[in-house]
């Protein structure tokens, strides 16, 4: 299953989890994996990002005489 999220939504998702309390070790296992995920696409997009700033800083500059 796939879940397509903005960075508020997702920002805010991982608030109200941070704030869960949790009722028995099956809700921290779901809790621990559902953070472990979020982290996960938290440094994909930050991966995504460094690589497209190398890239841009790779291409050839313009020189206008």
């Amino acid at each position: 299953m796939n879940l397509k999220l903005t960075t508020e939504q997702l920002e805010l998702l991982e608030f109200v989890i941070a704030e869960f309390e949790c009722q028995d070790d099956t809700e921290r296992d779901l809790i621990e994996g559902i953070v472990s995920q979020i982290y996960d696409v938290k440094e994909e997009e930050l991966l995504r990002a460094i690589g497209i700033l190398k890239a841009q800083a790779s291409q050839p500059k313009a020189e206008w005489n």
